[in-house]
């Protein structure tokens, strides 16, 4: 809720939800312009991830996109997102065993992190090893592979 509360002025104005900074009475939103940016951004990440992964769970977002399980239930409790049931719950992480509770992804975070570095350090060795070595093309000896006419 709200409070109005009056300046030294006689005119009535409001707080800031966030931050409690004073803010006009007639502005649209409950929030300061810094923090309903804010709070914009959150919410354009989470809707992006929802974009890409239909479906996902609360905790799934959180895991996801950093953005803690209470921000995705006050946007919930505010009518901009909707909860629906998921039938894609308990999932294990193929490396680490983790409960994933989403069908999206095969690994959490974490491990998915881990095979990235793994990805990017083994395509490191490749290149330095085609780079840096002497290999050179020769042709076979022994039998002659050319065709007679």
């Amino acid at each position: 809720m709200i409070k109005n509360k009056k300046t030294n002025n006689g005119i009535l104005v409001k707080t800031c939800v966030r931050c409690k900074k004073i803010i006009s009475q007639n502005s649209l939103y409950n929030y300061c312009p810094e923090c309903f940016k804010r709070i914009e951004d959150i919410f354009e990440k989470i809707e992006t991830y929802l974009r890409e992964y239909p479906g996902a769970t609360a905790f799934e977002i959180e895991q996801e996109t950093g953005v803690p399980y209470h921000v995705i239930n006050n946007f919930v409790r505010d009518g901009r997102l909707i909860e629906i049931p998921n039938e894609y719950l308990n999932f294990e992480c193929k490396r680490c065993g983790r409960l994933l509770l989403s069908a999206h992804h095969k690994h959490c975070p974490v491990c998915r992190k881990k095979l990235e570095n793994e990805m990017e350090l083994a395509k490191m060795q490749l290149y330095n090893s085609m780079n840096h070595g002497n290999a050179k093309m020769h042709f076979k000896r022994g039998e002659d592979r050319r065709k007679k006419y």
